[in-house]
């Protein structure tokens, strides 16, 4: 899991990368509700487990967990964030 925020979308810094709504079907399959930027040399390694993954209160999305998916489109964008987060260590 990385850290994500939709604060300062268009200020990306070393390890980062942003999805917003230009990136049309990536941004929809991402399953965002808005746009927003992660930060992977901020990440955390979580099991699959209702502990973390689990339906939240109230069940705004059906009884299952809200999840998207990192487009194939995307794959170059967030791979070249990750290996800036490896040179900067």
């Amino acid at each position: 899991v990385a850290y994500g925020t939709s604060q300062r979308v268009n200020e990306l810094h070393t390890g980062e990368f942003g999805i917003t709504r230009a990136d049309g079907d990536a941004f929809r399959a991402a399953g965002l509700s808005f746009e927003t930027k992660f930060d992977l040399s901020n990440i955390v390694e979580l099991p699959f487990s209702k502990e973390w993954f689990g339906v939240p209160p109230g069940a705004p999305h059906g009884q299952t967990p809200k999840l998207g998916l990192l487009h194939p489109t995307l794959m170059k964008r967030a791979a070249a964030a990750y290996s800036a987060t490896r040179r900067s260590t």
